[in-house]
């Protein structure tokens, strides 16, 4: 009996521990996180601002100098050396006509000029012994000044059967082919000087008309969009004071040494930045959303984070001068720096001091 009763107290206890053992297994096992959950926000990286906002213009590049070369004469070309694209130098021969028949007439008005002379300067000698009258004399003057100009003429003409460039430059279009008949000024090339090029912008009266004369230049850069990445920067050269009929704008020309780097051409396209021209102390180094400024009894102010770690970094409060609001942006002038990374949104939760997450 005693036997029968251990071994059923001992069953019991090997059950109850099973069931214990089981009960500790199916319930959670509790951590303690004592981790802050970190706030998040939104961020920019701050840039500095070059030279404020601008305004920008499309531009068609033309050529400093143009013109289309021409015979003052008629004739036949027998000499055409030059196609498109050519590079010329001044002086050098871009068209030759026939000059056959010049050369017969200037060798009839080398002969009548010899003669004439002659007749003339006898005529000086006949005059002092009163050989001949006045009258007579003053005809063989005339006779001689009449030669002397149709001599000169002749050479002329003779130099009018060469073409030749005005100035250094790359011949742009050829209008004619060798052996072809052609009207004295006809265009023959377009003589092109495109070492220097100018940028023609059309500009409104409605931005013209606040350009104080007093006010210093501003800066005027140039952009291509097949070569974004590079930026030229020009000059002033001059300025149209007649709008035009149809558009009522103004020429603005600005002026660059041609790119050394990259083929730029006549007739192509550009966009034209012309920078605020404000002075120094009045130009914003940085451009920043508006909703990022806010305002308290001290002042305006923005929010920066201070890395710590990957995606994690202290929020500071910087008092800012600001300006303007802008199509840019609002003004800054100072109280943050270049490359900081400013809060554009959860300011409302943060505070100086706090540790939050960020991205930008």
């Amino acid at each position: 009996m005693k036997n029968s009763f251990m071994k059923t107290w001992k069953k019991a206890a090997v059950i109850s521990a099973l069931i214990g053992v089981l009960g500790a297994c199916g319930k959670p096992e509790v951590i303690d996180n004592n981790e802050p959950v970190l706030r998040p926000v939104r961020t920019m990286v701050v840039e500095l601002a070059e030279s404020g906002p601008f305004k920008e213009f499309t531009a068609v590049v033309d050529a400093s100098q143009k013109v289309n070369l021409a015979f003052k004469i008629s004739g036949r070309i027998i000499e055409l050396p030059v196609k498109a694209g050519d590079p010329v130098s001044e002086g050098q021969l871009i068209a030759r006509l026939d000059d056959t028949d010049i050369k017969v007439e200037l060798a009839e008005a080398e002969s009548s000029f010899n003669k004439a002379r002659s007749d003339f300067n006898r005529g000086k000698e006949l005059i002092v012994n009163n050989s001949i009258s006045q009258a007579d004399f003053d005809q063989l003057q005339a006779n001689y000044n009449s030669a002397s100009a149709q001599l000169e003429s002749i050479r002329n003409k003779l130099a009018y059967t060469r073409l030749e460039a005005s100035f250094d430059g790359v011949i742009a279009q050829r209008f004619v082919e060798n052996f072809e008949e052609i009207q004295g000024q006809s265009p023959i090339a377009a003589l092109h000087d495109i070492g220097n090029i100018n940028f023609n912008v059309d500009v409104p009266e409605s931005i013209l008309i606040n350009v104080r004369p007093e006010s210093a230049p501003p800066k005027v850069t140039a952009v291509f969009e097949s070569i974004p990445e590079t930026v030229f920067d020009l000059t002033f050269k001059e300025i149209s004071t007649q709008a035009d009929d149809v558009t009522k704008t103004y020429e603005v020309v600005f002026t660059m040494p041609n790119s050394t780097e990259h083929t730029i051409l006549p007739g192509m396209s550009a966009r034209v930045r012309v920078m605020n021209s404000n002075t120094e102390q009045n130009v914003a180094r940085f451009y920043v959303p508006e909703h990022a400024v806010l305002q308290d009894s001290k002042g305006n102010y923005v929010y920066t984070v201070s890395s710590s770690g990957e995606g994690i970094g202290t929020i500071s409060r910087q008092d800012v001068v600001i300006g303007n609001i802008t199509a840019w942006g609002i003004e800054v002038y100072s109280g943050i720096e270049d490359g900081q990374h400013l809060v554009t949104a959860g300011m409302s939760k943060v505070q100086g001091g706090m540790t939050v997450k960020f991205e930008q």
